[in-house]
C-alpha cells in the first residue's frame, strides 16, 4: 500500500505507544486497532504482556533528507557552550533513533500484514476506495476475525462485500405534498440541466406506463452563468410539452411559485453551477432559493469521475443548501465507484439516483446497492446473497 498502509508497533502500554507515535509523526497518525498479547519468559514462565498498536500515517513521514536538513538546522543554530552542545547531541541521537525506527517499520509493514488483509486492501485500492475507508475496513477485519478465520479468504471477502454494501445509504422514496418542488444544486459541469430534464421526463412517462393521469410539470431555470443553459432547458421543455420559466431573483422565484402552485404537481428548478471555492456566489444562490413557506426537495449533483478529495470539498461547501440526498452523474465515464462511495460514507450522505449517459429520458435510475456491489472489480460477488441482503425498494 501507499503511505497510509496499516503499520504496527509493539510497546509495553497504550500510553507509551501513543507517546512514541506522537514523537514520530506529531498529530499525523491514526490508531486503527490495538491488541493485548503475551510473551512467555524462560521455560514458559513469567509471561510478559505488551500491546500491539496498528496505525496509519496521514502524511509522508520524515525521510533521511528531512532528518539531514533538521540536523543541519540544529547545528547551524547551536551555541558554543558545552551544555547546549550536549542537548543538541541528545536531540540528534533521539531523532536518529526515531528515523531508524520509522525505516524498520516501513520495511516490516508488508511482512506484518496478514496476506488476506493485504489482498483485501489491494482490491479496495483497485476500486479506488479512499485510504480512510480502507483503514476502517482493515481495522474491522482485525477486530472481528480470529487468526485462524483469516486463513479463509472467501469468508473474509464475503463479509467485506457486505460491509461495503452496508456503508452505502440509499435515500428512501417519500410522498411529498403537492406541488413537489425539486431543486438540483452542484458545481459546474456535472450535468444538472440534463439530469433535471431526465427527472421531468420520467415523471411524465412513469404516469403514462401506469395508466395514470399525467402530472403537470413546470421547469424553472435560475442559471445566469452558463451560456445556453436556458435555451437547452427550453428545448427539452418543448419536446416534453412542459413550460419553462426563468427566475433571476428570489422574488421572481416566489412569484412563479405563487402563480402556479395550485395548478402544478411538480416544479423543477435548475441552478447555476459554481466552484466549491466560490463562496460568494454559492451564498447568493442559497439566498435566492430561500423562499418562506416553501418546502424544497434539494439534491446535490456530483460526478462519479471526480477525485475523492474534490467531491469531499463539494459536499462540504454545498451543505448550506441542506440537500436531502445526492445524484451521482457520469457513471458511464468511470469503471470504479470507490472514490465517491467512500466520501458519501464519510459524510453520511444518501444516494437517490445515478445517471450514465446524455439520453433523455433514459440514462437515469434509482440508485441500487446491488448495482454498486456488482460493479466491484476483482471481488467475487455472490449475487443471490447480496440481493437477499440488500432487497430493492419497489
Amino acid at each position: 500500500m501507499s503511505d497510509q498502509a496499516v503499520k504496527k508497533i509493539k510497546v509495553s502500554s497504550y500510553e507509551e505507544g501513543r507517546d512514541i507515535l506522537y514523537q514520530m509523526y506529531r498529530d499525523n497518525y491514526t490508531i486503527v486497532d490495538r491488541k493485548n498479547e503475551f510473551k512467555s519468559g524462560f521455560l514458559g514462565l513469567f509471561q510478559k504482556s505488551y500491546v500491539v498498536l496498528y496505525y496509519t500515517v496521514k502524511q509522508k513521514t520524515q525521510s533521511s533528507e528531512d532528518f539531514q536538513s533538521a540536523q543541519e538546522k540544529i547545528l547551524k543554530n547551536t551555541a558554543t557552550d558545552t551544555l547546549t552542545l550536549k542537548q543538541n547531541a541528545a536531540m540528534l541521537n533521539m531523532m536518529q533513533e526515531i528515523s531508524n525506527q520509522v525505516s524498520e517499520l516501513k520495511s516490516a509493514t508488508k511482512s506484518d500484514v496478514h496476506p488476506t488483509i493485504a489482498k483485501i486492501e489491494s482490491l479496495l485500492e483497485q476500486n479506488e476506495f479512499t485510504h480512510n475507508f480502507i483503514s476502517e475496513i482493515s481495522g474491522r477485519i482485525r477486530s472481528e476475525f480470529a487468526l485462524e478465520e483469516l486463513e479463509n479468504f472467501k469468508l473474509v471477502e464475503k463479509r467485506v462485500v457486505d460491509w461495503i454494501g452496508h456503508s452505502i445509504s440509499i435515500a428512501p422514496v417519500y410522498t411529498h405534498k403537492l406541488p413537489h418542488v425539486i431543486v438540483l444544486v452542484g458545481p459546474t459541469g456535472v450535468g444538472k440541466t440534463t439530469t433535471l430534464s431526465k427527472l421531468a421526463a420520467n415523471l411524465i412517462l412513469s404516469a403514462r406506463k401506469a395508466g395514470q393521469t399525467e402530472p403537470v410539470v413546470r421547469l424553472i431555470t435560475t442559471d445566469r452563468t452558463r451560456v445556453g443553459a436556458e435555451d437547452q432547458l427550453k428545448r427539452w421543455g418543448a419536446m416534453m410539452e412542459v413550460p419553462v420559466d426563468k427566475a433571476e431573483s428570489s422574488e421572481d422565484l416566489k412569484q412563479l411559485y405563487d402563480a402556479h402552485k395550485d395548478s402544478t404537481d411538480y416544479i423543477l428548478v435548475d441552478t447555476s453551477g459554481y466552484s466549491p471555492n466560490d463562496y460568494e456566489n454559492i451564498g447568493k444562490m442559497r439566498s435566492l432559493l430561500d423562499l418562506p413557506n416553501v418546502t424544497m426537495d434539494t439534491y446535490l449533483t456530483i460526478s462519479a469521475d471526480k477525485k475523492a478529495s474534490d467531491n469531499l470539498k463539494i459536499i462540504q461547501n454545498y451543505e448550506v443548501f441542506n440537500f436531502g440526498s445526492v445524484i451521482i452523474t457520469k457513471c458511464d465515464e468511470t469503471t470504479t465507484y470507490g472514490n465517491v462511495l467512500s466520501v458519501l460514507h464519510e459524510k453520511r450522505k444518501s444516494i437517490s439516483y445515478i445517471t450514465d449517459g446524455q439520453k433523455v429520458p433514459r440514462n437515469i435510475r434509482r440508485a441500487s446497492v446491488v448495482e454498486f456491489l456488482m460493479n466491484l472489480s476483482g471481488f467475487t460477488i455472490d449475487r443471490i446473497h447480496i440481493e437477499d441482503t440488500f432487497p430493492e425498494e419497489n
